[in-house]
């Protein structure tokens, strides 16, 4: 058996090696039970930190992709109902524009009915059929321009005027044809004839 060799050189026992009486020597590290128990406890605290950390960070992520889709999505709904209402403002826009030149021819003919015709029972019913259109344009948010003012450029268009000294320059003085605001956009101007001052007459 071959032994140690001590500080001076001379032989002696290693760390745990056996003396000659056989007994088994044995180096406290100076660390108690409730020491090693406590370290393993901070390790797996720290260790379990860690991962929550981890988790905290990857749910945060996550979140923040969910949230994204969600308001892409919700751009995506917003801007199909517009398109979609634009493109049924467009449509409707169109029909109300083939279907307005009937209801002028409308208007007319009931403007130069005679009064006894219109009494008739065929004359009333010829005035209801007038009130069903007015309702049908309220219905889809069809609103006359108003005429009984001055002359507007943005939604008349003068097509006759008038010399007169009775009444304010740019009154609209009669209306040949109707104008229509489709849901507070103009949809047709109304043809107007207004009053322009008198020309002087030079002596």
């Amino acid at each position: 058996m071959s032994k140690h060799k001590n500080e001076k050189g001379g032989p002696g026992p290693g760390p745990d090696a056996s003396d000659d009486t056989g007994t088994i020597e044995v180096h406290d590290s100076g660390q108690t039970l409730e020491g090693v128990l406590e370290e393993e406890e901070r390790t797996a605290l720290e260790e379990s930190g860690a991962r929550l950390k981890l988790a905290q960070k990857n749910f945060d992520e996550l979140k923040d992709r969910h949230l994204r889709k969600l308001a892409e999505f919700e751009n995506m709904r917003k801007r199909a109902e517009r398109e979609r209402s634009e493109y049924f403002r467009t449509a409707l826009g169109g029909f109300l524009l083939d279907l307005l030149p009937i209801s002028d021819t409308f208007d007319r003919a009931l403007a130069h009915a005679p009064a006894e015709a219109l009494a008739t029972d065929f004359g009333q019913g010829v005035g209801m059929i007038r009130r069903q259109l007015d309702d049908l344009w309220k219905r889809y948010g069809v609103v006359e321009v108003d005429t009984s003012g001055l002359f507007d450029p943005n939604v008349h268009d003068a097509v006759a005027t008038e010399p007169r000294s009775d009444v304010p320059k740019d009154t609209i003085l009669d209306v040949l044809r109707k104008g229509y605001f489709l849901n507070e956009k103009l949809l047709r101007p109304a043809l107007v004839k207004v009053a322009v001052p008198p020309e002087k007459i030079e002596d």
